[in-house]
């Protein structure tokens, strides 16, 4: 959050993501007011990254690859849900995302999840 550094206030969702991705306010205000750095390992501490890996692209595909196992209809609506989440009670998250499962039932991918599970394999 080096903006400040410059004269500006962050003006790009820094200042309003970072707390609620973080969770420390403190550490997030010190580093917005003073414009500091901050290391791998911090970042891992303050949440502000899941993990760090010696080989980030092949973390990166092995991630994508364990997602895209999915059923992408499930991980667009989970992504939406997790988003849209953030920012209103927990009341209209989960009107939100019974609004996507309502729609989500109409394809093809939770008879063939079901399927493929009852087999003992993964859905194609």
């Amino acid at each position: 959050v080096r903006e400040v550094q410059i004269g500006l206030a962050a003006d790009v969702g820094t200042l309003q993501r970072l707390p609620k991705i973080t969770g420390n306010d403190s550490r997030v205000r010190e580093l917005c007011f003073t414009g500091g750095l901050f290391g791998h390992t911090e970042a891992l501490g303050i949440g502000f990254v899941s993990r760090i890996a010696a080989d980030v692209v092949a973390d990166a595909l092995d991630l994508a690859q364990r997602i895209a196992t999915n059923s992408p209809v499930a991980v667009m609506g989970t992504k939406k849900s997790l988003v849209y989440s953030r920012d209103h009670t927990v009341a209209d998250g989960l009107e939100q995302v019974a609004t996507h499962n309502a729609l989500a039932l109409m394809t093809d991918d939770i008879p063939t999840a079901f399927m493929a599970a009852s087999k003992k394999e993964k859905p194609e």
